[in-house]
């Protein structure tokens, strides 16, 4: 069964959640690193892809400004956020923080 945007991120492991708009030239680079993070931390931690085009309450609701923005979530808790063109060794980082 496929969980809700809610039960990831009130999971005990972090969860973190990119923020992208599909129309945007980075895009592609954002799908890239989307990619090798979920790799790389399956079972660990979440990574979880947020497309703007198509969610505009989600991204309202956490106060998005900017594309693409990272958010890091514990528990169901707001931990770190960053926004701007980010390589995968930053965001990896940021989700080393949450474990």
């Amino acid at each position: 069964m496929k969980k809700t945007f809610e039960e990831v991120i009130k999971e005990s492991i972090p969860t973190l959640v990119i923020f992208q708009h599909a129309g945007r030239n980075d895009a592609v680079e954002v799908k890239y690193i989307f990619d090798e993070l979920k790799k790389k931390y399956e079972g660990k931690a979440n990574v979880m892809r947020v497309d703007a085009s198509y969610n505009e309450p989600l991204w309202t609701r956490f106060q998005v400004r900017q594309f693409p923005t990272y958010i890091l979530f514990k528990e169901g808790q707001e931990l770190m956020r960053e926004s701007g063109e980010k390589t995968a060794n930053k965001l990896s980082e940021l989700i080393e923080r949450g474990l």
